[in-house]
């Protein structure tokens, strides 16, 4: 059996792998954005930015199968390209320069230092202690996350009880049009339920470590762990977007990073938005040393290319990609995850409920349709539209939402379903 207090340690420990700091900056900007309807907004991105990843989680505990082989069903091959695809997304693509932007824009940008020499400096320095400890075994930088993680935690919570409790701050009445779009869309930005599949492993050994549990114990285990995870990270960005709303009346910004730093100076003064600082920055180089190791040791094993040498390139074009600054990163990760999250979602539910199905043709329907809207979708993102795929859009069910792909893949399932009926998995 286990104990309250596994769960509990295990639980905050899945809470600090998908509680990116660089996640920090999307709930103050959607509260702010969406005003009074925050709180359906907030619904949303905690589908995708919290719910999701735990599925991922689970499904992979179900399937058995890390990332490499999450989408065997749809055949090998794909499955192979698909993960090359989500590493390198939450790799040196997107994941790892946004850690480095966020730290020094945080740090510097909006602190009235901006001279371009700052930055150079600075991402020079942080993948610099990056690639540092990606290469040497080094228990150095995981005791410096174990100090600022707390620390931030707790500068966080009183951000959010003065924001909400002790400003005299209030949320505007404007109702803000297709609000659970906006979250749910804005949710696929933190990447955790990319992250989550390549996570897992590390979850699911965690659980079984010296423990004597049935398969029925270790999934019991795995819920209880993920609920106080997905509580906790519920609570901090659902805080963060009430304090957004709440800004309006002192702030005028369209900036994501901007928001936050000129909200914890409003809200604590300056010494906490220095604390502030030092505490994302090491939260983000502790997330990026952990998806530096992640993508040397996932190519290093398809590939017959060493960890080390991985390592370096993989540090070198996040550098460079990190000079571009959080909002150009977000700009190009948009069609990239708009075209990803429905495959990766429709593939985290079939499973889950995998030993139902009887046949794998169910699997390549179910992702050929949706892959087939996630293109349109991410292609749309970019401008490239015409009017047929721009009326296809429009009469889908629950485009509104941001499900524009939940009907053409519950199209896929029954048609290849049907015409494959005799086919056994």
């Amino acid at each position: 059996m286990y104990k309250t207090k596994d769960v509990l340690l295990t639980g905050f420990a899945l809470f600090a792998m998908l509680f990116g700091a660089g996640n920090l900056i999307f709930p103050p900007m959607l509260g702010y954005e969406t005003s009074s309807s925050w709180t359906l907004t907030m619904l949303a991105f905690i589908i995708t930015g919290v719910g999701f990843p735990f599925l991922g989680i689970l499904s992979v505990s179900i399937a058995g199968n890390g990332i490499k082989d999450f989408a065997n069903r749809v055949s090998p091959t794909f499955s192979k390209i698909f993960a090359i695809i989500s590493i390198l997304a939450i790799g040196p693509m997107l994941a790892i320069p946004r850690t480095g932007a966020t730290a020094y824009e945080i740090t510097f940008l909006y602190n009235r230092m901006e001279s371009p020499i700052y930055k150079y400096i600075y991402l020079i320095c942080y993948f610099g202690i990056v690639i540092l400890f990606s290469l040497r075994a080094n228990k150095v930088i995981e005791r410096v996350g174990k100090i600022l993680t707390p620390i931030l935690l707790i500068l966080l919570f009183l951000i959010i009880i003065k924001g909400i409790f002790f400003a005299n701050l209030s949320v505007k009445p404007d109702v803000y049009p297709h609000a659970f779009k906006k979250g749910f869309l804005e949710g696929y930005q933190t990447m955790d339920t990319i992250a989550s599949i390549a996570y897992a492993g590390i979850i699911l050994k965690a659980i079984k470590n010296g423990r004597n549990l049935t398969q029925k114990q270790e999934f019991s285990f795995l819920i209880k762990a993920g609920l106080v995870a997905i509580l906790s990270l519920a609570l901090i960005y659902g805080g963060f977007a009430l304090v957004g709303a709440k800004m309006h009346s002192v702030l005028a910004t369209n900036d994501k990073i901007e928001l936050l730093v000129k909200t914890t100076s409003y809200l604590l003064g300056n010494y906490g938005n220095l604390v502030l600082a030092i505490c994302v920055a090491g939260a983000c180089l502790t997330t990026a040393i952990g998806l530096i190791a992640t993508v040397g040791e996932f190519f290093s094993s398809i590939t017959s290319f060493k960890y080390e040498k991985i390592v370096a390139f993989t540090v070198i074009i996040s550098f460079l990609l990190s000079i571009l600054g959080v909002e150009s990163i977000i700009r190009i990760s948009v069609p990239i995850l708009v075209f990803i999250y429905p495959i990766i979602i429709s593939l985290i539910v079939l499973n889950l409920f995998g030993k139902y199905i009887k046949n794998d043709y169910v699997y390549k329907g179910v992702v050929l349709f949706t892959g087939i809207i996630g293109l349109i979708e991410s292609l749309d993102s970019l401008g490239i539209k015409n009017y047929y795929t721009d009326s296809v859009l429009e009469i889908l069910p629950f485009s509104d939402y941001g499900l524009t792909w939940l009907f053409p893949g519950l199209v896929g399932y029954i048609l290849f379903s049907f015409m494959f009926r005799k086919v056994k998995k």
